[in-house]
C-alpha cells in the first residue's frame, strides 16, 4: 500500500465527478512562441524527439487560427516540411522517441485534429506504417509479448533493460510495472486473453505500493505517468479504485511536499519532465473516460 497519511482525500465510492475537481481546468496558454520552428534542422524524425513534434502541433494551430492573428506560416506549407521526413524513414530506427512510430504518431495526430480533411495523404501514412495481419499478429507478435512477460520479477515489476544492474528498483512508465500496463490491456483487448489483464492488475498493485517516485512529478519518470496507468486500469475495468488511485497521484504531484522531489527535472517546463505533463494530467482528469497518455496514444 502507499504510505498511510500520504494523501488528502479518502476512498468512498470514488467517481468521475468527484475526480474532475481535483483541480480547477486551467487555459490555454499561448504556444507559439515555444514551437521554434526555425531552428529545426531537418535531421531527426519523431514526434518527442524531433522535428514532426513540433511541426504537427505547427500545422494544428496554424489551420485552427486560421486569418486570425497568427505567427506561423499557413498550415499547408508546414505540412509539406512535415511529410519532406519521410526523407529520413530507412536510417531511423523503429521505436516512438527516436524512429519510424514517434513520425507516424505526428502524421496521424495531424489528420485527427484537423477533422473533415485528408491533410497527410493515406498514401503518404503508409510510408510509415506497414499493416500487418492478425496472422503475423499471433506469429510474431504475440511470442514477443510472452517473452517480455516472461522477464517479470516475483514481485510483479519488470526489469529497466535486459542486464540492467538496476534490479527490481524503478517502477516508472519508462522503466518498469507502468509501462506495460497499456502494453497488457491493448494485448488483452487484441488476443481476447485474460492472462494479460491479470498481468495488468498485478502492475497496478506493484505502482500503488511503489509508485511515489523520488524522481518527482513528471510523466515520463515520476508520479504523474504511473498516475496514468492507474487511469488506463480504470478505462478498461471501470473499477472505482483505480481512478481513486489517479487522483491521489496527481493529488501527489499538486501538493509538492517537501522533500518528495529528490532530483529537479533538467527541463522543468516541458511536456515529459516537467510542469506541462502534471497539467496535462490534470486536464485529463476532467474527462477521465477520454484521458490518452500524451505523444503515446491517439
Amino acid at each position: 500500500m502507499a504510505p498511510k497519511g500520504s494523501f488528502e482525500n479518502n476512498f468512498a465510492n470514488y467517481s468521475e465527478e468527484a475526480a474532475s475537481h481535483i483541480l480547477n481546468k486551467t487555459k490555454d496558454g499561448n504556444a507559439i512562441p515555444y514551437l521554434d520552428l526555425e531552428n529545426l534542422k531537418g535531421r531527426k524524425i519523431s514526434f518527442l524527439c524531433g522535428d514532426a513534434g513540433p511541426l504537427a502541433l505547427a500545422t494544428v494551430i496554424s489551420y485552427r487560427l486560421g486569418s486570425r492573428k497568427n505567427e506561423l506560416p499557413d498550415y499547408k506549407s508546414l505540412v509539406q516540411r512535415l511529410m519532406a521526413l519521410s526523407s529520413l524513414l530507412n536510417d531511423s530506427p523503429d521505436e516512438v522517441l527516436y524512429g519510424k512510430s514517434g513520425y507516424l504518431f505526428a502524421l496521424l495526430f495531424v489528420n485527427k485534429h484537423i477533422p473533415g480533411k485528408e491533410v497527410i495523404p493515406s498514401n503518404h501514412i503508409e510510408k510509415a506504417q506497414p499493416y500487418i495481419s492478425m496472422i503475423e499478429l499471433r506469429s510474431f507478435i504475440k511470442p514477443t509479448l510472452e517473452w517480455l512477460i516472461n522477464h517479470k520479477f516475483p514481485s510483479g515489476n519488470f526489469p529497466s533493460s535486459l542486464g540492467s544492474g538496476s534490479g527490481d528498483r524503478l517502477v516508472q512508465w519508462c522503466h518498469g510495472a507502468p509501462g506495460f500496463v497499456p502494453l497488457c490491456l491493448l494485448a488483452h483487448k487484441v488476443f481476447d486473453d485474460d492472462n494479460y489483464l491479470r498481468i495488468a492488475l498485478q502492475c497496478g498493485e506493484v505502482i500503488w505500493e511503489r509508485g511515489l517516485s523520488t524522481k518527482g512529478y513528471s510523466i515520463c519518470h515520476g508520479v504523474s505517468g504511473n498516475a496514468y496507468a492507474f487511469i488506463q486500469l480504470y478505462q478498461a475495468t471501470k473499477k472505482p479504485v483505480h481512478l481513486y488511485r489517479a487522483c491521489c497521484f496527481m493529488e501527489w504531484c499538486a501538493l509538492e511536499r517537501p522533500g518528495t522531489e529528490l532530483h529537479a527535472p533538467d527541463r522543468p517546463a516541458s511536456l515529459y519532465e516537467g510542469l506541462t505533463g502534471r497539467l496535462y494530467l490534470a486536464e485529463d482528469l476532467l474527462r477521465v473516460s477520454e484521458a490518452k497518455f500524451p505523444a503515446f496514444t491517439l
